[in-house]
């Protein structure tokens, strides 16, 4: 069983979901503080690879829209307001959006759908996951000034 919050957004995006769920059922509340920030990180790098801030929103709006059809099984679980607002915090023209359930659901079915359509090889994927952990490190030492 794998709980270690590093190793699960890898296992996420190359399994899909299957499994996911289960895995996170294990973590402590601190894996899940590092959980989240880890889909942020990787929400940032991935946003930043697709989109670049200013430009026309309906890309943006078109992608979300495409993510919630293809990993929003009920159609229900991801707010579209609130899936556009992560795309343009990770492009630093939101503020952050707080790591709460919804948020969370709403990264991961964004990164799902990101990583889908660049058909990432795994090196790739290791690469885009390092860079995440390094810009959830990054974001963590802004937000804590004691770090």
């Amino acid at each position: 069983m794998v709980t270690d919050p590093h190793a699960a957004p890898r296992g996420l995006l190359t399994e899909r979901l299957r499994g996911h769920e289960r895995r996170l059922g294990w973590f402590a509340e601190s894996d899940w503080r590092r959980y989240a920030d880890l889909l942020a990180g990787a929400l940032l790098v991935a946003v930043r690879w697709r989109f670049v801030a200013g430009q026309d929103r309906a890309p943006v709006i078109r992608f979300v829209a495409s993510a919630r059809e293809r990993y929003d099984a009920t159609g229900r679980d991801v707010d579209p307001v609130l899936a556009e607002a992560l795309v343009w915090a990770a492009l630093g023209e939101r503020p952050p959006v707080p790591h709460d359930a919804a948020a969370i659901v709403a990264r991961t079915v964004l990164l799902l759908g990101l990583f889908e359509d660049e058909g990432l090889t795994d090196r790739e994927l290791d690469e885009v996951l390092v860079a995440a952990a390094h810009a959830a490190d990054d974001t963590a030492h802004d937000a804590d000034p004691s770090r």
